[in-house]
């Protein structure tokens, strides 16, 4: 085993060192027949400067361009408003003082937010809420650092393999990819640590195979759990580059497996087993709880048309804005067309360079792996979304520079270097070109008041100061509708967060409750005294039915007294509706009820009927 590894490596270096006379020929055609006077030490000694100028220039075009990526990432940082699922994770990371998202803890401490999302952000956030608070700033900004550092494992990993001048390349394309832009600053997947544990797993499997060393194999598997734990479909992920390893590199898993004593291949064995039966355990209820929800699966057309979209950037353009005009959707399906026909040229242009080869089966890897995760996500049900789409992100771009980096070691002579590097830097000019121009349009909506989908209003923080200015008077703040109550709850001051909470399950069930059920779950949600009630306006809802059986409820019931306070508006729209919900005392009660239900000077009936007339709500036994 030994014996192959050293010949191996022999054979590498005996590739690197044609590559290196094919680069520097001219230095050792002059040092053939110096002239005089001119020392053949001091040729190669100016050759080796000059290369490593070259890398350090690489390598500072490869920085220049995740500080671009920070710039863009982090212009505006407040906008889009803060959304409801971007905020899943900070109840949790406020020490979980309530249940609001904890679905497991093991005693205080919070393990699972949801059954299939972990807490792992939550713990990171931590000391971060602890010393600076929380604001749309701690929020957002260290999710981008991580996709940041995310650039630069990428870049690591792609200069081993390809080149510092590939990688250069690839990183700059990613900097301003709106794939990769765009969720690194929302995170509402979340997506950004999903990304950085595939960074680092793929920068060890290939450092691993250029240097065989054991500790890298029990690192993968540890960021394979820790992914895992963050949110469960990162096994699509596992799944994927498990396939795509027996398939490209079995010779590797080979020498692994004779390199470990026997003890340790049972144990290896065992632990395997166990981990798969452990995420198992956890994934299988999903799939029997999604199953019972009746929901039927897109066509495979969908999902394809939705990998495009999210890839380009359309997605999330649309999603927040409403329309993504302006956004060029061709450059994915192009680029995995280009992979497609990259890929067949290394087939059918055989190399005895080993370089060549072996980026080669990297390119073939890391496209096997980007098809496995979408076939997964095509077949998984309830998923779609461009937060799930995102995990084949940024396999397509790999499997590029790979098969390039393959195809020009491939060339024989100088000129059809100068070709490939012409066509292949063409290409990737045209895709940073497209990226940047998707990018510019998505950065655009910030510079105007343009409309935007409510659940991503600005006038989130104007709905937050307001509740935080006026909160303390009411014994109760209840959000009725989906999308409203983490954005609250965050950035309200530690005490008012007591008085919060988020009822829209239940007011979306409302209204197929009995009498009887209905006055009880009132009676518990409204105590004596003020409540502030928060909801969308009409037609902006989240789920219609929550705002409707709220005020349909509260109007069929006397003893409260509704009132509209406020309302806000953005883009000249309304967006939110803050009510205020009045339980009156029981003796107040009985002297409206013996006067008929009236009072002078404009009581509760009075109110409750114009909100009734206003919004066309009927009492919810009344409806026909």
């Amino acid at each position: 085993m030994k014996l192959t590894l050293a010949l191996e490596r022999v054979k590498n270096a005996r590739d690197c060192l044609e590559i290196e006379q094919r680069f520097f020929g001219d230095f050792k055609r002059q040092s053939s027949t110096p002239p005089s006077g001119i020392n053949l030490k001091l040729v190669m000694t100016s050759g080796c400067r000059s290369e490593l100028s070259v890398h350090r220039l690489l390598g500072g075009l490869a920085v220049a361009a995740v500080f671009v990526f920070l710039f863009l990432a982090a212009y505006r940082i407040e906008l889009p408003g803060l959304y409801y699922d971007e905020l899943v994770f900070v109840n949790a990371a406020l020490g979980a003082p309530d249940n609001t998202f904890i679905h497991l803890r093991l005693g205080p401490l919070p393990i699972l937010l949801m059954p299939y999302l972990g807490a792992l952000k939550a713990w990171i956030y931590v000391p971060i809420f602890h010393l600076l608070g929380v604001s749309p700033l701690t929020i957002r900004l260290p999710a981008i650092l991580i996709a940041a550092v995310t650039l630069i494992v990428l870049y690591c990993a792609m200069r081993d393999s390809v080149g510092a001048a590939w990688a250069a390349i690839i990183v700059c394309v990613m900097a301003v990819d709106p794939a990769n832009l765009f969720p690194s600053k929302l995170d509402w997947g979340p997506t950004v640590l999903m990304h950085f544990f595939q960074a680092i797993i793929l920068a060890l499997w290939f450092s691993y195979r250029k240097k065989p060393q054991l500790w890298k194999p029990v690192m993968i598997a540890v960021c394979f759990g820790l992914g895992f734990f963050d949110k469960f479909n990162f096994v699509w992920f596992l799944f994927a580059f498990a396939v795509g390893i027996g398939l490209c590199y079995s010779d590797s898993l080979q020498i692994l497996w004779s390199s470990l004593p026997r003890f340790v291949r049972w144990l290896a064995i065992i632990v395997i087993l166990a981990g798969f039966g452990f995420m198992a355990h956890l994934i299988v209820p999903l799939f029997y709880n999604f199953r019972q929800t009746n929901v039927h699966p897109a066509s495979l057309a969908v999902h394809w048309h939705s990998l495009l979209s999210t890839l380009s950037g359309q997605a999330m353009a649309g999603f927040i804005f409403g329309n993504a005009s302006g956004i060029i959707p061709y450059i994915p399906f192009w680029l995995i067309i280009l992979d497609g026909w990259l890929a067949l040229a290394c087939l059918f242009l055989p190399s005895s360079n080993s370089v060549a080869w072996e980026n080669q089966r990297n390119g073939v890897f890391c496209l096997l792996v980007g098809v496995l995760i979408f076939i997964q996500i095509a077949i998984t049900p309830q998923a779609g979304g461009p937060h799930h789409y995102s995990m084949v992100f940024p396999m397509p771009l790999l499997a590029f520079g790979f098969f390039a980096a393959s195809l020009y070691a491939r060339a024989a002579t100088g000129t059809l270097r100068l070709a490939d590097a012409a066509v292949f830097g063409s290409a990737a000019m045209c895709i940073f070109i497209v990226n940047s121009h998707n990018t510019a349009v998505y950065l655009s909506h910030f510079r105007r008041d343009l409309w935007y989908n409510p659940r991503w209003s600005p006038e989130i923080y104007a709905l937050s100061r307001y509740v935080n200015e006026h909160g303390f008077e009411a014994r109760r703040i209840i959000c009725v509708d989906w999308g409203l109550h983490t954005q609250l709850y965050a950035l309200a001051p530690k005490k008012l967060r007591r008085r919060m909470r988020d009822h829209w399950p239940t007011f979306k069930a409302l209204g197929e409750k009995e009498q009887k059920e209905q006055t009880a779950t009132l009676n518990h949600f409204f105590p004596e005294g003020k409540t502030l009630v928060l909801t969308f306006a009409a037609s902006k809802e989240a789920f219609p039915e929550t705002r409707r059986n709220f005020l349909a409820s509260v109007i069929a019931h006397p003893q409260l007294k509704l009132q509209l306070v406020k309302e806000f508006w953005s883009g000249g729209e309304k967006i939110y509706e803050l009510y205020e919900v009045v339980r009156l005392p029981h003796f107040v009660l009985q002297g409206i009820l013996r006067t008929g239900g009236i009072e002078t000077g404009g009581g509760s009936f009075t109110v409750t009927n114009n909100i009734a007339h206003n919004h066309g709500v009927a009492g919810i036994w009344g409806r026909p």
